[in-house]
């Protein structure tokens, strides 16, 4: 039997001015590279989702958020690893998002996200998000 990777990972749903959602971009070389998503990130050892949650988007965008309430969960394998991918519905408490590592970020409406190239695992609450505006 062939042995697989768990990774838990985090991802903010933040509803801004005029009901975009904030996004960013993959850089390039990395995995999935060049896909828009939901910012967040890799959970480490010991911490908790929210708390993860919090430390990335301060990280990666510059800003404080505070975490209003898990929205969804999605699960998604590749060969060799599965990810466990939690939403959480945020809000932008100090700063504006700005790529601390170079990626792209970016505001979009909820009829934008459909088009977008995004990573499988997003497809599902960009479906919802585009039916129900919110």
């Amino acid at each position: 039997m062939a042995s697989t990777s768990f990774r838990l990972v985090v991802a903010a749903v933040i509803r801004g001015q005029e009901g975009r959602y904030l996004l960013a971009r993959r850089l390039p070389q990395a995995h999935l590279g060049g896909l828009w998503e939901f910012p967040g990130g890799g959970v480490e050892d010991g911490e908790l989702p929210e708390a993860a949650l919090v430390r990335e988007l301060e990280e990666e965008l510059g800003v404080r958020v505070n975490i209003l309430g898990p929205r969804t969960f999605a699960w998604h394998r590749e060969p060799g690893k599965d990810v466990l991918l939690l939403f959480y519905d945020a809000e932008i408490a100090h700063g504006n998002p700005r790529g601390l590592q170079g990626q792209e970020v970016a505001w979009f409406k909820a009829e934008e996200l459909g088009r977008l190239p995004m990573p499988p695992a997003d497809a599902d609450l960009v479906r919802k998000l585009s039916r129900s505006d919110g």
